[in-house]
């Protein structure tokens, strides 16, 4: 990156934080005392304390997994709408939001394997999983993971589909340390969260003043440990040659405008080459650009995002089977009637008395 960029993207980041009243910075908080749209519950999965929150009672469950640094409020614009057919759960993956931030390996798999323990904590079979960015390739290799165990896929953005040589893959994990993220200053944190937008709404600022309130939590070093690892663990487990394997349907999104995939350093080019060439993979699978949408879509356009996933859920779902009327009995023909007994012959007259 120039230092001209740099600077420029310091300018703007500066402006912002002055339009969010941010430059004096938000109070400091801890992730358990974060303000969540939805009321938030704990299961305890593999010894790891995680968040959720449930909403709706639908037939068909929906579990939402956001992405890499990110917490479940990112959902706020989608989870109360399609509540209103579904029963749909939000979670934090462990090392993120309210949940625990444990020493663990944070790969996909780890992931994969965590959402399913909750999954039946919750007494949920086949779900239909929506992943955004890292949690599209959580969702992915669960899926692989689990063939049997899940109705659809959903993928916003997804992470996954983007393929990385050794050797730039080396570089990206090394690039994302944990100092990284626990360094970066007010203005860096506001700009890597204008990246994730085509234009960032304002409803959308709380996330940038959570993330600077919680630079002063002691458990903060542990949640900049867990995003460096899972941007290790997206490179060492990818899944675009298992993409075959997922057979369910799936239903892609991605914005028109996502800035972030392909990666802007290593590749760059067509957002929309990515994601056509990663739903040629997939055996059943279809693609939806949403316009003026970046990589977080579904907050950015969230009502274009709904209509498509409502749409795709209501394709999805199974036809009422109606049982065909059993057919009336035939009557019983009427029983002939009996014949009338035969009328025996008249006596013969009684013969004349003997002479």
């Amino acid at each position: 990156m120039t230092g001209r960029l740099k600077n420029s993207i310091a300018a703007v980041a500066t402006l912002g934080l002055l339009a969010l009243g941010a430059c004096k910075a938000p109070a400091t908080t801890n992730f358990t005392d974060l303000d969540y749209p939805f009321p938030v519950q704990h299961a305890e999965v593999g010894g790891t304390s995680m968040a959720y929150a449930e909403m709706g009672n639908g037939e068909r469950t929906i579990v939402l997994i956001h992405g890499l640094g990110s917490y479940m409020p990112v959902w706020k614009n989608n989870a109360p709408e399609l509540a209103t057919e579904y029963r749909v759960i939000a979670i934090d993956l462990p090392g993120y939001g309210k949940s625990d931030k444990p020493k663990a390996s944070y790969t996909m798999k780890y992931f994969a394997r965590q959402v399913r323990g909750l999954l039946d904590e919750l007494g949920v079979d086949k779900p239909v999983l929506v992943g955004h960015s890292m949690g599209g390739q959580v969702a992915m290799t669960y899926a692989i993971e689990y063939p049997d165990q899940y109705d659809a896929l959903v993928l916003t953005s997804p992470a996954g589909f983007e393929e990385f040589e050794d050797g730039e893959a080396k570089w990206l994990a090394q690039a994302v340390t944990p100092a990284f993220t626990c360094g970066a200053d007010d203005e860096s944190i506001y700009a890597r969260h204008v990246g994730n937008f085509h234009k960032m709404p304002k409803d959308a600022h709380f996330m940038v003043e959570d993330r600077i309130a919680l630079k002063g939590d002691p458990d903060f070093p542990n949640y900049c440990e867990a995003v460096s690892k899972s941007v290790a663990g997206m490179l060492d487990q990818p899944v675009y040659d298992d993409l075959p394997k997922i057979e369910q349907p799936v239903l892609v999104l991605f914005g028109k405008n996502d800035t972030l995939i392909p990666n802007p350093f290593l590749h760059g080019g067509s957002t929309e080459k990515v994601a056509k060439k990663g739903v040629e993979q997939l055996p059943n699978a279809e693609l939806v650009v949403l316009e003026k949408a970046g990589h977080m879509a579904q907050f950015e356009v969230a009502d274009a995002w709904n209509s498509a996933v409502r749409s795709f859920l209501e394709q999805q779902a199974e036809p009422e089977v109606v049982a065909a009327p059993e057919p009336e009995p035939e009557p019983a023909p009427e029983p002939e009637p009996a014949p009338e007994p035969e009328q025996p012959e008249e006596a013969a007259a009684e013969a004349p008395p003997a002479p």
